[in-house]
């Protein structure tokens, strides 16, 4: 089957920063290789792991982030390494690697050198903070950036301290901006003949997860606060508006005249459902504060009104706890199924086992099942986040075995067995 890429060859050295830019490009069909230390990538290791499983190759992290890859062994220190290295990149369209300014210097890899040796070759960067500037070299990690991004601020409640969000966030968004540049650095090749080089910073790649909280801190002067459960566009708690427990777990409801049916469809689901608090929703004050805030014109009016907000938050106030009794009653499911009947925005807050079962998912095959001999077992993957028509994505190769790939890699460039043998013995490969 064809695919987008297929005739593209990626020398993947990344950190986790850029491993899931190399995933992504080998879906689109790149002969993407994995490029280890001989004592192999630390990802190998880390939990959870795969069980009854070599740890080296049991790390599920490792798993997911190389299914799709090929992988060698190879110390780009040393100088037979660095030797070896060099004849794949003759092979190489596209160069993925994290390294820092004094680390690519200190290899005899920094960008003017590659440039120079390899006119064609598309060497892509991923690092914390870019490759210049007062950051460049300093040491980054996941957390830090979503703190330093800004991310972390908008995060929580307003009454409490920012909250972490889950580990790796930064690292997907910097390795999504990677693939796009490298993509795009592959069609302009293709068109006029030039190479290029691609660098993201991390850093930069999460300030668009701010939304408008930097503009509006430099048109309106307002610095957005942390708002928990609520919309951090709104800035106000709206009755329906927001995280609610239920039954058995959570949802999130937009019901407040934001989009969908609003909070005239919350009462027809309260209806739909038997439930007494819609007449109760129905009486004053609540009736008329809620119809003349039933649509967001009317709210974004008030939020410029703060006389009035003051006026009418005790009314939403005890409105929203007549909402939540509601919401607690019924199971997740059963409040987003139903509330979709009457084009209600509800969604259950869903965990991994209720997302490997969804049915919208499952429907579009997104998820891919490769076969692992090695490990001895099928493997069911995330997919890519798009889907091609005519190059459909390629999950097919598992994640690599250490050095599985060596002889096949490096033969192909011309070393001989003894070469290979020499390479082992020395601890290079």
């Amino acid at each position: 089957m064809a695919s987008a890429l297929g005739d593209i060859k990626i020398l993947d050295l990344t950190d986790p920063l850029g491993h899931y830019a190399g995933y992504l490009l080998a879906n689109l069909g790149a002969e993407v290789t994995k490029v280890e230390p001989p004592g192999g990538d630390p990802s190998r290791k880390w939990k959870p792991l795969l069980p009854d499983t070599p740890e080296i190759e049991a790390g599920m992290q490792f798993l997911l982030m190389n299914v799709g890859k090929k992988g060698i062994t190879l110390d780009i220190r040393a100088q037979e390494g660095k030797d070896t290295f060099l004849k794949l990149l003759e092979e190489t369209d596209v160069l993925l690697q994290s390294w820092s300014p004094e680390e690519a210097s200190a290899l005899g890899f920094d960008p003017t050198e590659l440039r120079r040796r390899f006119p064609n070759l598309i060497n892509a960067s991923v690092t914390g903070w870019g490759l210049y500037g007062p950051y460049a070299s300093l040491a980054y990690s996941d957390i830090v950036s979503l703190a330093m991004a800004g991310i972390m601020n908008l995060s929580g409640f307003a009454e409490g301290p920012p909250t972490q969000l889950p580990d790796n966030q930064g690292f997907h968004c910097a390795s999504l901006n990677l693939a796009a540049g490298v993509v795009a650095a592959i069609l302009e090749r293709d068109s006029s003949g030039i190479a290029q080089d691609v660098e993201v910073s991390m850093h930069e790649s999460l300030l668009m997860a701010e939304e408008t909280a930097m503009q509006t801190a430099d048109i309106r002067g307002i610095d957005r606060e942390r708002t928990g459960g609520t919309s951090g566009v709104i800035g106000i708690k709206l009755p329906g508006m927001g995280l609610y427990s239920a039954e058995d777990g959570w949802v999130y409801a937009m019901a407040a005249g934001i989009a969908g049916a609003g909070f005239a469809g919350l009462l027809e689901l309260m209806d739909l459902l038997g439930d007494s608090i819609a007449d109760e929703l129905r009486q004053e004050p609540y009736a008329s504060v809620m119809a003349e805030f039933s649509n967001s014109a009317a709210v974004f009016r008030l939020l410029g009104d703060p006389e009035k907000l003051k006026e009418i938050e005790d009314v939403f106030a005890e409105a929203d706890v007549l909402v939540t009794r509601f919401f607690q009653k019924y199971p997740k499911e059963q409040l987003y199924v139903e509330g979709q009947k009457l084009r209600l925005l509800i969604g259950p807050v869903n965990g991994p086992k209720e997302l490997s079962e969804s049915e919208q998912l499952n429907y579009r095959n997104w998820f891919r099942t490769v076969n692992d001999p090695g490990r001895g077992r099928e493997l069911r993957y995330p997919g890519a986040p798009w889907q091609l028509e005519a190059t459909p994505a390629i999950l097919s190769r598992p994640a690599p075995f250490l050095g599985e790939h060596n002889e096949e890699m490096f033969t192909s460039v011309g070393l001989t067995e003894s070469d290979l043998k020499a390479l082992s013995e020395n601890g290079v490969i």
